[in-house]
Parts: C-alpha cells; structure tokens; sequence
C-alpha cells in the first residue's frame, strides 16, 4: 500500500528526531568522558621524555640551575629528560623555540627575567609572552653591589652620600644595555637620586676582571661570582639587592636594611622558572608545578641551589605571574625614566 504524503511526512520528522537525539547523547557521552580523561592523563604525566629549552649557553650559572632540576624531575618522573641550549638574539632564539611547540606538556621552558620582563620592555621582540604559560618560579639569584677596595664607601649610605657628592664619577659595570645587572642598579640609582655613569661589558666574568683592574668601581652581580674574591679580601659587599639574605653571605644586609628602608623597592635579583606553551592543559601546568616544588623541598637540591648562590622558590602559577606582571611594569619604568637603549 502506498503510503500518503502525511505519513512519509511524519515518518521523516520521526527520523529527523531520533538523529537529533542520537547526536545528543553522542555530545552527552563525549563531555562525560573527557572530565576522566583529563585527570588520567595528568595523573599518568608524563608518559614520556621531556624536553626542556632553555635561551643560554650550557654551563653557565642557568643551565646548572636547570640541569639540577631536570635530573631530579627525572628520578621523580622516572622519565628520560633532555635539556636543550637554543641560543642565540639575546634569549629570543630559544623563547620562540619555546612558544612555537606543541603545547602538550612535553616541551617546557626554562626561562629568566631577561627573555620574559626585561627583553619586551627594551626591543621589539618577535613573540608575545602571552604565549607562555606560567608554571613556577624556581629560584632567584641574588644581585650584590660589591665595590673595589680603593672605593670610599665602607656601606650603602657612604657608597650614596659619595655619588650625591660627585655626581657622574663613579663608574659601574654590567654585561650590557639590557642586562639584570644594569637595571638593578640604575634602579637604585633613580631610587636614591643619584647619577652614576655605566661601563658595558660583554659578560660577567669581564665585568669582575674590570672590577678587579680598578677600571671600574661598582658592580652589581650574582653572588656566587664574588664569594671568594671577598673572602680573599679582593672587593668589598655593600648589600644585596633581594628581600632576604644571602645564605652565602649572612652577615651582608639587603639594601633596604642598608638604607633603613628608604629604598624598600630595590628588592629583586634576577630569577629563573619554568614555562609552557599556551594551551597546555592546566592540569599538566598544575602537576608540574607540585612536582617541582616537591623536589626543591628535598634537603639534597636546595643545597646544590644554595651553594650556587640561588635561592629556592617554588612558587604556585599565580604567584609566579604576578611577580611577573609587578617586574615588567617595573622595568619599564626603569627603561623608560633612564633612556635605556638597546645596544
């Protein structure tokens, strides 16, 4: 029998209906399982190697920071994990490696101020940090002003009260334009309403050796590099420019106990953390972090970290970008109110 208009018209609806519903159930079925299927996967991370870019030449202060840390996520993770040197553009060579990974959880970046704080506030860099994703703030390195034996200023007061009355003599060294160790002090020397006049060099180990020759007569620079130039009695340490103490040298004030508070806000070294693509899920972010605060929480890192003159963190994501975000509007002040240009 043939079937009428109306009934082929009611069975296409019906049809219609129970596709619909199908469809559904389908997207029903597949929000359901994914909420699992997130957990597992971070609850299994990682499964494999993992891969971390850091913008520095192997060797050197950083890459012994990172590789520390990478052995013993390894030992935790009970993965194999690679470091790898992309260097190159002041940082940007390894930053836009970085960015430019999947963003699955097993590429990590290891980056410092420079690449995140300091470069965008300078140059036109060819990435945006929003690319990046904040997973914690390993450690600080601690920035002491040291200067030569011949300098007149046996503290911070004597060191200020002399710029105050010379203005534009004494000289200051740093490993260039855009360098921690530049704008650490030209951010005490803005703060304090002094002028000093800088001396770029091409690295740290330069910048010590002009200190040193007597070429110059202040510096600011990591710890580690003056520790035993002090205790030979080579150099003098004036402050450290953090909000606590150096482990290394204890008995050094911080500048803003050397300056009874009057410059609270020079209270930052140079810092190192770890970073992810955007768009790693926030789960693996959140692993990552746990894991790496639980490893510097081991007696045996922190005293590899401290007897390189770092000081551990450990910080949450959050934590991490709002250091991130009060630095960067730091810094661009700093930049902006010293002309700083890029060289």
């Amino acid at each position: 029998m043939l079937k009428t208009s109306t009934q082929m018209l009611k069975t296409s609806t019906h049809k219609a209906r129970l596709r619909r519903a199908a469809l559904r159930c389908a997207a029903v079925a597949a929000l359901l399982l994914s909420v699992p299927m997130a957990t597992a996967h971070a609850a299994d991370y990682p499964q494999r190697s993992v891969r971390f870019i850091i913008p520095f030449s192997a060797g050197g202060g950083a890459d012994t920071l990172l590789r520390i840390m990478a052995n013993a996520l390894g030992e935790r993770w009970g993965q194999t994990t690679i470091v790898e040197n992309r260097v190159g553009g002041n940082t940007v060579v390894g930053t836009v490696a970085a960015i430019s990974s999947p963003a699955d959880g097993y590429t990590l970046f290891f980056a410092g101020d420079q690449s995140i704080t300091i470069n965008p506030a300078m140059m036109n860099v060819p990435y945006s940090v929003d690319k990046l994703t904040p997973i914690t703030l390993i450690a600080k390195n601690p920035m002491l002003l040291v200067v030569t034996k011949s300098t007149p200023a046996n503290n911070l007061k004597e060191f200020i009260a002399l710029a105050k009355a010379k203005p534009k003599t004494i000289l200051f060294g740093s490993s260039g334009a855009g360098s921690i160790q530049r704008l650490i002090m030209e951010l005490m020397a803005q703060s304090a309403g002094i002028e000093l006049v800088h001396v770029p060099y091409r690295g740290s180990n330069e910048t010590v050796a002009g200190m040193l020759a007597g070429d110059i007569n202040a510096t600011f620079n990591g710890v580690s590099n003056f520790v035993q130039l002090l205790a030979a009695d080579k150099l003098r340490a004036l402050a450290v420019a953090t909000d606590q103490r150096s482990s290394q040298l204890p008995n050094v004030p911080t500048v803003k106990e050397a300056t009874d508070g009057q410059l609270s806000t020079v209270d930052t070294g140079s810092w190192f953390g770890l970073f992810a693509p955007a768009g790693t899920p926030d789960a693996i972010i959140q692993q990552v972090q746990k894991d790496v605060a639980a490893v510097i929480a081991d007696p045996k890192v922190r005293k590899a970290m401290e007897t390189r003159g770092f000081i551990p963190v450990g910080s949450t994501p959050a934590e991490y970008r709002d250091t991130i975000k009060k630095e960067a509007v730091q810094w661009q002040k700093v930049i902006k109110d010293g002309n700083i240009k890029p060289e």
